[in-house]
C-alpha cells in the first residue's frame, strides 16, 4: 500500500508537468514558422543587411572598408547557392512563408538564380581582396556597362563573366538576381 500511495503521489505531481510541457510545445509549434521558414527569413535579412552595407559604400554614404565590404559579400555568398536552394527543398509553401509553389515547378530556374547570387557575391569578395585600400575606378561601372541591364540586354553568364567585371556591375547584377527571384518565386501580401 505504501508503494501504491507513492506512485499515486508521483503521478499527481508529474501529470500536470507533462500536460503543461505538451501545451507549451503545441503553442510554440503553432506560432513558430514551420520547417526552414525561419532559417530562410533570417538568411534573407542577413543578405539584405549585407547588400545595404555594400550599397552605402558604393554611394559614398559610408567610407569604403575592404574588410567590411568582404564580410558583407561573404555573408551573401554563405546564404546563397546550394545553401539557399536546400532551404527550399520539399514544400516551400508552408505557413509563415512567402515562397511560391512555382519554386518546385521551375526548380531549375530557382537553383540557377540562387547559384548566380553566390557567384556575384564571390566576385564582390574577390574585388575587396584586390582593392584593400580604396573603392577605386577599377571597381566602378563604366558608362557602357550601365546600359547592359534590362529585359532586352544580352544575358550575362555569371559563372564566366562575374569576376572580370567591375565590382559595382557585379553588385547591380546581384541585386537584379534578387529582384528576379522575388518577382518569380515570392508571393506578395495582398
Amino acid at each position: 500500500m505504501g508503494v501504491n500511495a507513492s506512485a499515486t503521489k508521483l503521478a499527481v505531481l508529474v501529470l500536470p508537468i507533462a500536460v503543461f510541457a505538451t501545451v507549451i510545445s503545441v503553442a510554440t509549434a503553432q506560432t513558430a514558422a514551420p520547417g526552414n521558414v525561419v532559417q530562410r527569413q533570417d538568411g534573407m535579412k542577413a543578405m539584405a543587411n549585407a547588400a545595404k552595407s555594400i550599397n552605402a559604400m558604393f554611394k559614398d554614404m559610408s567610407p569604403y572598408d575592404a574588410k567590411a565590404f568582404k564580410a558583407a559579400a561573404e555573408t551573401i555568398r554563405a546564404h546563397s547557392g546550394a545553401t539557399l536552394s536546400a532551404l527550399f527543398d520539399g514544400s516551400g509553401t508552408t505557413a509563415g512563408s512567402k515562397a511560391s509553389a512555382s519554386i518546385e515547378t521551375d526548380r531549375q530556374q530557382f537553383d540557377k538564380l540562387a547559384n548566380d547570387l553566390g557567384i556575384y557575391a564571390s566576385a564582390l569578395s574577390l574585388a575587396a581582396d584586390r582593392n584593400p585600400h580604396a573603392l577605386g575606378p577599377e571597381m566602378r561601372m563604366q558608362g557602357s556597362e550601365a546600359m547592359m541591364g534590362g529585359p532586352l540586354a544580352r544575358k550575362i553568364d555569371a559563372a564566366r563573366e562575374a569576376e572580370s567585371m567591375p565590382a559595382e556591375h557585379a553588385f547591380h547584377l546581384m541585386l537584379q538576381t534578387c529582384t528576379s527571384c522575388h518577382a518569380k518565386f515570392r508571393i506578395e501580401p495582398k
